[in-house]
């Protein structure tokens, strides 16, 4: 057995090796072989090619900034430890994640000490960028990121703007002080040789940020808009030679929907067709409207047909919902809602997470399984702050490792959010459920359940029933049960506040695409 995975694992790699070297050589041969996409008969979820995956991150410090912090960042050693971790899973249908602001927000907040800062222009001998030119350096460093990934099989998400260097400063959110934000960021005019204060300000605004004024529907700053276009121009120019990322229009975003829609158009000009584009808006911490423009939100652009993908990080998390327990079923209630929302309009899509901030054994296996069993498409942890201790990424590694052997064990790419299917739950319990009726149930279980009973209404036949423990991976209880015209009875083993019980059919408990 053990000879066979390795066997698979250098099978995989070959296939990688592969597909880096077609793409490199030619996009232009067949755009849509080989890349990330909706999967045709499910869109809800991602197909690399021809293959449903569902990818999976986990995080090292400064994971969010990989190019811009050369002498503090070792992405490959951080992409290599990824990489370890799915090749063991050893499935083709799970894959890993990460995401990347290929500038620096300078956001050093969190993260420590950042000895060097190397941005996409080029910094002159005062200090100041020349937003015309750009730096090789940056670029080298863009496309050994963007490469190693493809050769790993991970997924990236490539965000295109933040939101944070932009909304955080003199008049902002609030002022991290002299070289944060945007105080610090390229296109403030005392940082650039390229305008003055006359004609964008130096200050910015929590809600209305000149920066994400400059399009035509509001104010049409030319010059700067100008500069902002050289820039994604520069930057989609590179990406659309890969086949493996997620353009994200921004990460957080504060900005309102006219912007967003903007860039949305403007990258769809200027990316091989079938190149998904996506966007991360912040949330009110309310009821997951927007946290500025309450329309610039999940559920509103989940039915734009402008996107591929939304990236629901912000609606679903810790800022939204506050335990891991209301994070993971108040999350997947939140789901169930784009998802119902999507139906109504015919514009089914996937529901990325890029990153939960519950990120450590404090609830992290509860989050990150309730994003699989809730029904998004891929589930990722945040990176850890420069405070954490390396057992910080070193859990998020295991966990990953954990939920990815169990998904390569079930046919995600046929299932849904079923909740419909528990008819009774044990008192002061909750429920996520992702389910292929006729074949395969997923229920995710969480509240102190020993000795209580949890019924199903599964359709009629006889089932195998395996009881998981996610701290561990490891199987709590196995059994055959028989369902009848009213369902199934189960009775819930002792353990923890939070446990899997995944049910299949005996005629098709093993599943293929």
């Amino acid at each position: 057995m053990l000879k066979r995975k390795h066997r698979m694992s250098r099978l995989r790699t070959v296939a990688a090796l592969t597909l880096v070297a077609f793409w490199a050589g030619s996009v232009t041969q067949a755009e849509n072989v080989g890349r990330i996409r909706p999967w045709p008969e499910n869109p809800h979820y991602l197909a690399w090619g021809d293959t449903p995956v569902f990818p999976l991150g986990a995080t090292g410090y400064h994971s969010w900034t990989p190019i811009s912090r050369p002498a503090t960042v070792d992405f490959e050693e951080q992409l290599d430890r990824l990489a370890a971790v799915i090749a063991e899973i050893g499935s083709p249908h799970v894959c890993g994640f990460v995401r990347c602001l290929p500038y620096d927000p300078m956001n050093h907040m969190h993260d420590g000490t950042v000895k060097e800062v190397l941005q996409p222009w080029a910094k002159l001998a005062d200090g100041r960028y020349d937003l015309e030119r750009f730096e090789p350096a940056w670029d080298k460093r863009l496309r050994a990121f963007l490469t190693t990934a493809l050769r790993h099989r991970i997924v990236v998400s490539l965000e295109v703007w933040d939101d944070w260097s932009v909304t955080r400063g003199p008049g902002g959110a609030y002022d991290p002080g002299a070289g944060a934000a945007w105080n610090a960021h390229p296109f403030n005019p005392r940082n650039n040789v390229n305008y003055d204060e006359d004609v964008l300000p130096s200050t910015t605004s929590v809600c209305d940020a000149s920066f994400y004024s400059t399009i035509p529907s509001r104010r049409s700053i030319k010059p700067v808009l100008d500069l902002q276009k050289r820039y994604v121009d520069h930057l989609l120019a590179i990406a659309s030679e890969y086949p493996h990322i997620l353009i994200s229009i921004a990460n957080e975003s504060r900005a309102h929907l006219e912007w967003s829609r903007f860039w949305a158009e403007y990258v769809r000009q200027r990316v091989p067709s079938g190149m998904m584009i996506g966007e991360m808006p912040s949330t009110n911490r309310k009821d997951g409207g927007g946290e500025c423009e309450h329309d610039f939100s999940p559920l509103i652009l989940c039915t734009d047909r402008r996107y591929d993908y939304v990236d629901i990080a912000q609606g679903v998390s810790g800022h939204e919902f506050r335990s891991p327990r209301e994070q993971a079923l108040g999350g997947g209630g939140r789901i169930l809602e784009y998802r119902r929302a999507m139906a109504e309009a015919g514009t089914q899509r996937p529901l990325i997470v890029s990153k939960d901030y519950t990120r450590g054994p404090d609830g992290g296996d509860m989050v990150l399984w309730g994003r699989f069993v809730g029904g998004a498409a891929t589930a990722r942890f945040h990176r850890p702050a420069g405070n954490h201790p390396a057992s910080i990424s070193q859990f998020q590694h295991e966990a990953v490792g954990r939920l990815g052997h169990f998904i390569a064990q079930v046919p995600f790419w046929r299932m849904h959010p079923e909740p419909g299917l528990v008819s009774e739950l044990p008192s002061g319990a909750g429920a996520n459920v992702l389910a292929e009726p006729n074949g395969h149930c997923v229920v995710q279980l969480i509240g102190e359940t020993s000795g209580d009973k949890l019924r199903l209404a599964l359709p009629s036949g006889t089932w195998a029933v395996r009881w998981i423990d996610p701290a561990t991976g490891r199987a709590l209880a196995r059994s055959e049960t028989t369902a009848d015209t009213t369902g199934m009875q189960l009775d819930v083993p002792a353990g923890s506040d939070h446990r899997i019980v995944h049910l299949s059919r005996a005629s098709q408990r093993s599943e293929k695409p």
